[in-house]
């Protein structure tokens, strides 16, 4: 498959003595150049160059650092090492401004520092917590694992919450016998797409996740308890069971719950964009 030529951006400075530094901002020369290196390069001082050499060259407008594959004649035909063929037109010794000299290896701040910018503005699941009177509910923050360079959840990527469930908050009158964590059916089945229709691509997103619970008693022996793992296409809001994450008694509840809740994407984000907000309540059973 042939790849795209690796774009040059921002060439940085030009020395007097034919010095060029730039930041690559393509892969077609990796694995030994990657989008973010910084690379300098001197300008050819004699003759046609070798086979071999990496070049930078002016090309219908762009800057691009390919390797020369070949010569025939007064053309000069240039490959990406991580392309399977060579480019698609050939140049001439005029269109090169110089040759590799040094490789700096800055992709790995590059990539960090795109990814840390984008990575929590792009994920598009979030969730909410409501709780009943006379019950406590915390929400942690989200966190996230699965995410490409652009920060773009993939396919079995998922976004993860710790929530802390208390019950019998006040003292006022008996506690109930058992309380439960659900997704509030109300509030979801606004986010799904109408029986039968793909629908927008948030309620395409809804459908498309994997919700499982597990909990732990707060001052118990630390065991995790898988307490549901359902799938949203598979769910309905008369569905009293397809809407429940996790059941406890309420002398547990009282103690204290500590579960984990961990949404995964099963398809690709629509191109289109999309969001969705899970919403759950916590409350007597």
């Amino acid at each position: 498959m042939h790849r795209r030529a690796l774009v040059l951006l921002l060439p940085l400075a030009v020395f007097a003595s034919g010095a060029r530094i730039s930041i690559v901002g393509g892969e077609s020369m990796a694995p030994a150049i990657r989008a973010g290196d910084t690379v300098v390069t001197v300008a050819p001082l004699f003759g046609t160059p070798s086979v071999g050499s990496v070049l930078l060259v002016e090309s219908e407008g762009r800057r691009l650092l390919h390797r020369l594959d070949r010569r025939e004649g007064a053309s000069l035909w240039l490959k990406g090492d991580a392309s399977a063929s060579v480019d698609s037109r050939p140049i001439t010794t005029s269109d090169v401004l110089g040759t590799l000299a040094i490789v700096i290896p800055t992709s790995y701040l590059y990539r960090a520092v795109r990814v840390a910018a984008q990575f929590s503005a792009e994920i598009p699941i979030n969730m909410t917590l409501a709780s009943a009177a006379g019950v406590s509910a915390e929400q942690g923050p989200r966190y996230t694992f699965g995410a490409d360079a652009q920060g773009r959840l993939l396919p079995g990527a998922y976004a993860l919450w710790n929530v802390l469930l208390t019950a019998c908050v006040g003292g006022s009158g008996p506690c109930p016998g058992s309380y439960a964590l659900r997704i509030d059916a109300q509030g979801f089945s606004a986010a799904m797409p109408p029986t039968g229709s793909v629908g927008s691509p948030s309620q395409a997103l809804a459908r498309a996740l994997r919700i499982a619970t597990r909990c732990q008693e707060v001052g118990g022996n630390g065991a995790w308890t898988q307490m549901s793992d359902l799938f949203t296409v598979e769910w309905s809001a008369t569905n009293g069971a397809a809407s429940t994450l996790a059941v406890q008694t309420g002398a547990v509840a009282q103690a204290g719950l500590r579960c984990e809740v961990k949404v995964t994407l099963l398809g690709a984000v629509p191109a289109a964009g999309g969001d969705v907000t899970l919403p759950l309540t916590w409350g007597p059973a």
